[in-house]
């Protein structure tokens, strides 16, 4: 039986966000669950961490699998690779996929500034530089399936800053534009490369 998916968003999106790829990981012969975070997720990747650790819990309970996998998209990849090695979460995943995770920053973040930076701990979380990006880089425990998939083309999350040590780095081709980053949910072929990162 396959791992149940929790689908985890990112800064500034919503569960409604990730609708079109939940659809077709449901296509696709996943049960997916999405992951119950503050409003916008725009507070500390740690606390945002914590919500993700009930969410992961309920959901094992919910459907008696002893691990899960995640899908975690921009931001959302960052925290739950945060959740992984701080909360004691790969002991509860199967795999964990980050789709377009700036897990060495991202300048986008420098746009947000001006109108976040009172009201948001995890947009300066996402400054390339930042103390909390330094916590994920840790050595994948034996046995960790971790998969990043990167679009070339993205210029929130290009695929130099998406690469971790020791992941299966996978990168895709994608037309250049300011939007690719928010289409990410919605690409076939991103999809395509989550649903295969997702099989045993």
């Amino acid at each position: 039986m396959r791992p149940p998916v929790v689908l985890v968003h990112g800064f500034l999106a919503t569960p409604q966000l990730m609708l079109g790829m939940r659809w077709r990981l449901e296509r696709a012969g996943h049960q997916v669950f999405p992951a119950e975070l503050g409003l916008l997720a725009v507070q500390d990747v740690r606390q945002l961490a914590g919500e993700l650790d009930a969410t992961v819990d309920k959901v094992r309970y919910r459907t008696g699998a002893e691990r899960v996998s995640l899908v975690g998209v921009s931001q959302g990849g960052i925290i739950a690779l945060w959740w992984a090695h701080h909360r004691e979460g790969w002991a509860r995943t199967a795999s964990l996929v980050a789709v377009g995770a700036p897990f060495r920053g991202s300048w986008a973040a420098v746009a947000g500034l001006p109108w976040l930076w009172a009201c948001s701990r995890g947009i300066w979380q996402l400054l390339p530089g930042a103390a909390l990006l330094d916590e994920l880089v840790q050595p994948l425990p034996d046995g960790a399936r971790l998969t990043t998939v990167s679009l070339r083309g993205d210029p929130v999350s290009p695929p130099g800053r998406c690469a971790y040590p020791g992941a299966d780095n996978r990168v895709l081709d994608g037309a250049v534009g300011p939007l690719n980053h928010q289409w990410l949910t919605f690409d076939r072929g991103v999809t395509r490369a989550v649903v295969d990162a997702l099989s045993p």
